[in-house]
């Protein structure tokens, strides 16, 4: 209860037949209310979604009349319930539009330009301008086509309608004494993914329900962590891991360090099947789905929405996850010619920044030589300098900085990468970090292979780091910075050296 979890999902798996080899799912959904059976449909299409996101601050005033913490959760509760009472009682709108559109209950919108809204879709093709003009995060090509989610406004009336049942005349009590307030505000920040298709009218019941899930788990995390004249704010952070189809939004007590909310994951982990072994609901790893740059304004996975590679009937594997595009020139630092090494390592150390294994900073090019200095491979005069590394000196800065080992593949010839590729597919399957590679005088990103091991054909997703433009996507994909490269890309006569970091075995 303390995490907000009221129901548990078990799944059962078996074999139809041992001729078509086909799976039949059974889920069965265990809660107070008994047992319930969802039935699932093989070879659907998948549906187009509408992601909606809520953002509110709630004033919350705490009155106590002692600080024991007795009087304080029960202060709780009281405002706990007065929230409820207004969702029930249909008190809270939401505006789209700044506001120009309000949606109250299961009315048809108010507002001229909502005239033409009947479906969650129509909402989206109105507010949203998407790159591409793709909606609801249809496949086109590698990876999903990125959705922004349309924002939403939290309103309150300020006067209800009086009720037709019969009214009473107000009671006043008048307690002296003394009394400690805690004001507070709950940052409200919900988010909804319904089927495109969903009628606008029943839209206000699902945000509406998605709002009071919120609402108690926040007041169940303050709850939890309240102490005696003290209580944590709650924070709201969205997920949206790989291994799920469907984002999760988790509510941490502000102020703790991740290892203080190990205890509160590892339940989460369990009860939801994640793995043990990767810090998927790290505060680190949250949010970057919902965007198509980092905070730090860097393109993230800019490999999305690339064409099939062109390999025929080959296994795909690509990087898991999300990481950010650092190339030549970026942050007002020249280092064209020379620094591609350390862009690479730049976006490998972002990769393990954003899938929550670490929160340092992604480090500059005098820091990576700092810490090549201190760890003994290079001396003093190296720091400052304009001087190239390669693929080992950046498995020695991601041990020393993050404290990730790395293994290794090398060709004596760009002509036998050709032979790698069961290699680099069980990487990508199981590690699914960027890859470095080095050769001659150039340093590329490999962020997944297409390996067909029947013909032996291979393409590489190949992120350039030799890039001297801007954050332009368009440009980025089309011209090939960022792209399926065959084995010919590679200089057919240089020695390589691939650099595959390895995930550390943490929650």
């Amino acid at each position: 209860e303390q995490l907000g979890l009221t129901q548990m999902i078990v799944v059962c798996l078996w074999h139809h037949t041992d001729s078509d080899g086909l799976f039949e799912h059974c889920i069965y959904t265990l809660s107070e209310e008994g047992v319930g059976v969802v039935n699932i449909v093989h070879n659907l299409p998948s549906k187009s979604v509408a992601r909606f996101r809520v953002r509110a601050d709630i004033p919350v005033l705490i009155t106590t009349e002692s600080d024991s913490e007795e009087q304080l959760k029960l202060a709780l509760d009281n405002e706990l319930m007065k929230l409820q009472n207004h969702v029930q009682a249909g008190d809270f709108l939401f505006g789209f539009d700044d506001n120009k559109v309000i949606i109250q209950g299961k009315r048809s919108p108010l507002g001229s330009v909502a005239e033409d809204w009947t479906t969650c879709k129509d909402i989206c093709k109105h507010l949203l301008v998407e790159e591409g003009g793709q909606l609801g995060g249809r496949r086109k090509g590698t990876g999903l086509v990125h959705q922004t989610p349309v924002p939403v406004s939290l309103l309150q009336l300020s006067t209800v309608e009086p009720p037709g049942t019969l009214q009473y005349a107000p009671i006043i009590r008048h307690n002296v004494g003394s009394f400690k307030t805690t004001n507070l505000m709950l940052p409200l920040d919900v988010l909804v993914e319904v089927d495109d298709r969903l009628p606008v009218l029943q839209l206000h019941g699902i945000l509406n329900e998605s709002v009071a899930r919120q609402i108690v788990s926040m007041f169940h995390c303050l709850s939890a962590y309240a102490k005696r004249n003290h209580l944590c704010t709650p924070e709201v952070f969205h997920f949206k891991p790989s291994c799920l189809d469907t984002p999760l939004t988790v509510v941490y007590a502000k102020g703790m360090s991740d290892h203080e909310l190990e205890k509160d994951r590892r339940t989460l982990h369990q009860r939801l099947c994640l793995p043990l072994t990767q810090p998927v609901l790290r505060r680190s790893a949250a949010g970057l789905f919902l965007y198509q740059s980092s905070p730090e304004g860097y393109l993230i996975n800019t490999h999305i929405g690339l064409p099939e590679p062109p390999v025929k009937s080959a296994t795909v594997s690509l990087v898991d996850g999300y990481y950010s595009y650092h190339h030549y020139m970026q942050d007002h630092f020249d280092d064209n010619k020379w620094g591609c090494a350390y862009r690479s390592l730049q976006t490998i150390v972002s990769w393990f920044k954003y899938q929550g294994y670490t929160d340092r900073s992604i480090p500059n090019h005098k820091e990576i030589q700092q810490a090549l200095f201190e760890v003994g491979d290079k001396d003093q005069k190296f720091v400052g300098s304009r001087q190239w590394i390669g693929s080992f000196e950046v498995s020695y800065v991601l041990d020393h900085l993050l404290g990730v080992t790395s293994k290794f593949i090398n060709v004596n010839a760009g002509s036998e990468l050709s032979t790698v590729g069961q290699e680099l597919s069980k990487h990508f399957q199981t590690q699914g970090t960027p890859v470095m590679i080095g050769g001659g005088v150039f340093a590329h990103t490999i962020l997944g292979v297409a390996y067909n091991d029947m013909t032996g054909d291979i393409s590489f997703l190949i992120l350039d780091p030799h890039y001297t433009g801007g954050e332009d996507l368009r440009t980025i994909q089309d011209k090939g910075w960022c792209g399926w490269k065959d084995v010919n890309f590679w200089n057919q006569t240089a020695h390589y050296n691939m650099c595959l970091p390895q995930r550390p075995s943490v929650i």
